[in-house]
This record gives structure tokens, C-alpha cells and sequence, in this order.
């Protein structure tokens, strides 16, 4: 018969082999969190990025008014070949100063990748030192100090080497100050939600997710939007919400991914923080940059 002694050690080696065990399988673990926090990572990026339709480009909009009003411009051509084909449509209320714009831009091979197609809706106000809203940017010898911008609404589709998107809500409201100088200084907050499909590591799953972004002193040079996205320095703070579902090789057993974040703007990259986790995403392409890229 085994002593009582032996029996207590037995039942304590078995206990830690059954808490370590469980401990691989917790949603919690480090590998499960790290792996959840790259595919938030991965669809925060593609939600911002500039070629996607994302933040930045609404962002570039914002600068390209600041500049002899040349998106307007581009409305009475009916084609802006500078920011991605596609068609812009301007109304003014001389009621309350307000201008709305539509466009659609089309961007990449339809059947290829990269690829965006999307839609805008914004409103916006030229103001005047006074605060007070003048038709254009420039209206005599009196130009605009402040610009407000909101996006209404939105619609389209993205793909990158990595996800496919389909966006389902789109809103946002941007302050850009300083548009009668050389830098322009644009704060705000912005909402996205949208549907994507992530295929990496030989795993596929969608992220049914909303973004919530607030964007902190970003400033670019008013010169009009050509590589703006290199140029935009500044910070956004967010949240990311999603309901993950995998449809082939589940690599982690997160089924809800809630994390908040932090983004430096520089040199046409996003340094995105996340729980500690450093990532870097291309702000032109919307993608994560991976080793051998």
C-alpha cells in the first residue's frame, strides 16, 4: 500500500499537470492574446489606410480643401484622377454656409489586389477668423482659418494581401485649424464598423467589428493630398470591438476581441500599440508589415 505522503505528492503533481493544461486551452493565454491582438492590429490598419478608403484618406479630403478648394474643383471636371478615379458632386446652402459633397473613387484592379471601391458623404464649413463661414477657402483676400468636416456616411469594399472588408457604417467629425498657414493641424473623432475576412496562417475568420478613433494634433502640409500619407505626423487613441468567427483553422479561442490603443503617425507608417504589443502598419497600403516585406 502507498503512504499517505506518497498518495499527497501524487495528487499534487496531477493537480499542476491539470492547471497547466487548462492554462494552454484559456482564452487568456499569451499565445491567444497575442495572435487576437495582431488580427485587431491588422483590421485597425486596414480601416485607416490611405489606398482602402480609410481614415487617412478622409484626412487627405480634409487638406485638399485647404488648398484653392481643389476637390471642388475636381467636381466641375467630374473626375478626380488625383485622389483615385471616380466621380465628386458639390451643393452649397448659402443659408447656413454649409457645403456637401459626394464622390465615389474606385481604386486597383477589380479583380486583383490591392482593390477599394467606395463612396463619401461629407458636409463641411469654410470659417473665417471670426468664426463665422465664407463660401470658398479663399474669398477675396480673406482666407479660411478653420475648416469643419464631417463625414455623414459611407459605403465599400477593400481588399489587401490579407483581409477583404465590407464596410456597414461610417461616420466622423474633424476640426482642421491653421488652413491659412503652412501646416494644418486636424483633430477629431471618427466611428467605422465593417465586416472583415482575415486569412492568415493558414487560418481564415471574420471579424464582425466597430473602431472607434480620436485623432490628437495630426498635421500635414497644405500643399494638396500627393503623399500625404508619408507626410501626416500626429496621434490617434481608439477602441476596437469584434465578434470573431473562424471558418477554417481556429488559431486562437478568443471569440470576442475588445481592446483599446494607441497610434503614432510618422513617415507613412502607423506604430500601433496594443496591450503592450508593438505593431507597425503601412499608411498607404492599410496593411501590417511583416519580416520579408
Amino acid at each position: 500500500m502507498k503512504s499517505p505522503k506518497f498518495i499527497s505528492l501524487l495528487l499534487t503533481a496531477f493537480a499542476a499537470f491539470v492547471m497547466t493544461a487548462c492554462d494552454k486551452e484559456s482564452p487568456v493565454s499569451p499565445q491567444n492574446d497575442t495572435l487576437a491582438t495582431e488580427d485587431a492590429a491588422e483590421s485597425i490598419v486596414s480601416a485607416i489606410g490611405s489606398d482602402n478608403g480609410g481614415a487617412v484618406d478622409q484626412l487627405s479630403d480634409v487638406m485638399e480643401l485647404a488648398s484653392f478648394g481643389r476637390l471642388q474643383a475636381q467636381a466641375e471636371e467630374g473626375l478626380s484622377k488625383a485622389s483615385g478615379f471616380g466621380k465628386i458632386d458639390t451643393s452649397y446652402d448659402e443659408a447656413t454656409g454649409t457645403w456637401t459633397l459626394k464622390l465615389s473613387r474606385e481604386r486597383g484592379n477589380p479583380n486583383g489586389v490591392p482593390y477599394a471601391q467606395f463612396s463619401r458623404t461629407y458636409t463641411y464649413q469654410f470659417l473665417n477668423k471670426n468664426g463665422q463661414p465664407q463660401k470658398y477657402w479663399k474669398v477675396g483676400a480673406d482666407t479660411a482659418n478653420t475648416i469643419t468636416f464631417n463625414i455623414v456616411e459611407g459605403t465599400g469594399t477593400h481588399r489587401t494581401r490579407n483581409l477583404s472588408q465590407k464596410l456597414t457604417g461610417l461616420s466622423g467629425a474633424f476640426t482642421a485649424t491653421g488652413v491659412n498657414t503652412r501646416i494644418v493641424t486636424i483633430n477629431g473623432t471618427y466611428q467605422r464598423s465593417a465586416v472583415d475576412t482575415i486569412t492568415t496562417r493558414e487560418s481564415v475568420r471574420t471579424l464582425d467589428h466597430t473602431l472607434k478613433l480620436t485623432f490628437t494634433n495630426v498635421q500635414g502640409p497644405r500643399n494638396g493630398r500627393v503623399d500625404l500619407a508619408r507626410k501626416f505626423t500626429g496621434n490617434i487613441s481608439g477602441t476596437y470591438d469584434a465578434f470573431v468567427t473562424f471558418q477554417r483553422g481556429e488559431s486562437y479561442s478568443e471569440k470576442t476581441i475588445n481592446r483599446t490603443f494607441s497610434i503614432e503617425l510618422g513617415d507613412g507608417n502607423a506604430d500601433i500599440n496594443i496591450r503592450g504589443l508593438k505593431f507597425k502598419g503601412n499608411l498607404i497600403l492599410g496593411e501590417l508589415i511583416r519580416l520579408g516585406r
